[in-house]
């Protein structure tokens, strides 16, 4: 039987966890919660009796902090039992099994030296927990919500160690301050209790000062990064459109005027500061018929201002989300980002490459019950197809490149050379994924252009809590990150994490900004990916392997503070 306590340390530590990240009470989330979130789930696993245990504890915890983070995942229409009951119940079942590696060290002690074994203990739970939160944030089932690494988002100096870490270095360097106070909070109030006490706090001041020391070099290191000068060699003058419509209560002709109406807003501003724009962009989803078969239609519609011929008339490259044909026969489609030449013809699009489980991707589609199924419940039946190309889009842009290197005074006028920028439209979900980011910078990416439709949450904190998931694909690749949402948040942040402009949630607008492209830089994090969870899985791969060999550990009662 559990103890009160227990769960009630359990449910402690979800309540701080969630209220750490971007909520409705604290709209960009607060991290000094984080700091101690997982302190108290700590003290409940090193007083559980069992594996048994552990795992119930871990799994109450992950399931409530998904419940009270994501609870807007209810308003899904039509999917709100698979979005949110069955995601809760699989976070939940993830963090219930990564409750048995957090119990292991607990229900062991190591004879000879017990003090260097509270060593160990701090760094073993800060390192699962790392790995946890990898795990949920990779393959199919991915949903990276509800995370440390989410809580930093008012604090961008102390994201800036992503490019070298990834998102990952800052869940570690929150999870260890909690393990180091949970960890002392145990000594405190077992001590009496505690034979080799003096090697006990040896060994935690140690844990201690390690702490110290990472925690100073990343605020250091932040610091630096997020002062240090960053020129840019060139911009792109951009109207990036939120019409603010209701995904489901709106239709297609009413996105595309206020879209079209938002545009002429955008570019009369432009205008008006002497200026050309170079791009426009319409968020995600805004067109539902497929493409290239819809061209002829969009030609006639809507009947005041055909889409096409508007397009011809503002003689202006536009991204579109909408929808590509991949495979016509097998009824394949992609959420795609679509790009129109200033002709207003269709000069490609990029197909979303990572896809939302059970809502966008379906298992077993291919079987015409579960396409029955589905169809019954959501009123779609085959769902989205992913990608398979890094697709980039080369956007021609009335700013000269500028050359930091050199000078050159003519005496001659000559016409400034003439630039392009190499742009990705990664759509919505994409953008929490440093892996897809990875392939697109590959490509020659110079600007990420995220378009996003988190209309249908109804709620602030989603929109946020998205922005903070997305905020760390600009510090990990130093890229310029644009996000053109349809509710919010629209945004431009530079890649030292700073928000250069952004509009209000909820609420039709344009944004027209001079988006400054940067030199491409590589880093630890563009090139190495998501080194540091698969570090420590080998590490806690080799102590799991030096436990089982060696004879030095065995069960332990329920105390474990040695």
């Amino acid at each position: 039987m559990f103890c009160f306590l227990q769960v009630f340390l359990s449910f402690f530590s979800s309540v701080l966890l969630s209220l750490a990240i971007p909520n409705e009470l604290f709209k960009i989330g607060c991290p000094l919660f984080a700091l101690f979130a997982l302190a108290p789930l700590y003290i409940a696993i090193s007083r559980s009796k069992s594996y048994k245990e552990a795992f119930w504890l871990s799994f109450l915890h992950g399931g409530l902090v998904h419940l009270f983070s994501s609870f807007w995942l209810k308003n899904f229409q039509g999917m709100a039992l698979f979005t949110l009951g069955a995601s809760l119940l699989g976070t939940a079942f993830i963090e219930g099994i990564i409750g048995w590696f957090l119990f292991f060290p607990f229900s062991q002690k190591n004879r000879v030296l017990p003090g260097i074994f509270i060593l160990i203990k701090i760094f073993w739970f800060t390192g699962v927990y790392v790995v946890y939160e990898w795990c949920k944030s990779t393959g199919f089932l991915a949903y990276p919500w509800g995370t440390l690494s989410m809580t930093a988002l008012s604090w961008p100096f102390f994201m800036q160690i992503a490019d070298i870490t990834g998102q990952y270095g800052v869940t570690f360097i929150f999870a260890l301050f909690s393990s180091v106070v949970a960890q002392g909070i145990l000594l405190v109030n077992e001590h009496k209790k505690i034979i080799n006490l003096k090697s006990c706090v040896f060994s935690y001041t140690l844990a201690a000062k390690t702490f110290f020391v990472l925690f100073g070099l990343t605020v250091i290191y932040g610091l630096y990064q997020y002062n240090k000068p960053r020129f840019p060699v060139k911009h792109i003058n951009t109207v990036m459109v939120q019409q603010d419509m209701d995904t489901y209560r709106s239709n297609e002709k009413d996105a595309i005027t206020v879209s079209q109406f938002l545009t002429d807003e955008g570019i009369k501003e432009f205008s008006s500061n002497h200026k050309k724009t170079d791009l426009v962009v319409w968020s995600e989803g805004v067109l539902n018929r497929r493409w290239p078969d819809s061209y002829g239609y969009y030609l006639t519609h809507p009947e005041e201002k055909p889409l096409i011929r508007y397009i011809k008339e503002k003689k202006v490259p536009f991204i579109i989300g909408g929808a590509m044909i991949l495979d016509r026969e097998n009824h394949k489609f992609s959420n795609a980002a679509l790009l129109f030449n200033k002709n207003g013809e269709l000069a490609g699009a990029y197909s979303k490459l990572h896809l939302v489980p059970f809502a966008e991707a379906i298992p077993f589609v291919e079987y015409e019950p579960v396409r029955n199924f589905i169809k019954k419940i959501a009123g779609f039946s085959y769902g989205w197809t992913a990608g398979t190309k890094n697709t980039v889009f080369e956007i021609p842009v009335s700013s000269p490149k500028q050359n930091l290197d050199t000078e050159i005074i003519s005496l001659e006028k000559k016409q400034p050379e003439k630039s392009t920028v190499i742009v990705s439209a990664p759509i919505c979900f994409d953008d929490a994924f440093g892996h897809v980011f990875r392939g697109l910078f590959s490509a020659g990416t110079e600007l990420f252009m995220n378009i996003t439709n988190d209309s249908w949450s109804k709620t602030q904190s989603a929109e946020y809590q998205h922005l903070a998931v997305a905020a760390y694909r600009a510090i990990e690749f130093r890229t310029t990150l644009a996000r053109c949402t349809n509710s919010g948040v629209t945004t431009v942040i530079s890649p030292s994490g700073k928000v250069i402009s952004s509009l209000p949630l909820f609420e039709p607008a344009h944004l027209s900004v001079s988006i400054p492209v940067y030199g491409r830089q590589v880093t630890v994090a563009s090139q190495f990916g998501d080194w540091l969870p698969h570090v420590l899985i080998v590490l806690i791969a080799a102590f799991l392997f030096f436990c089982v060999k060696s004879k030095k550990f065995y069960c332990q009662s329920r105390f474990s503070v040695l």
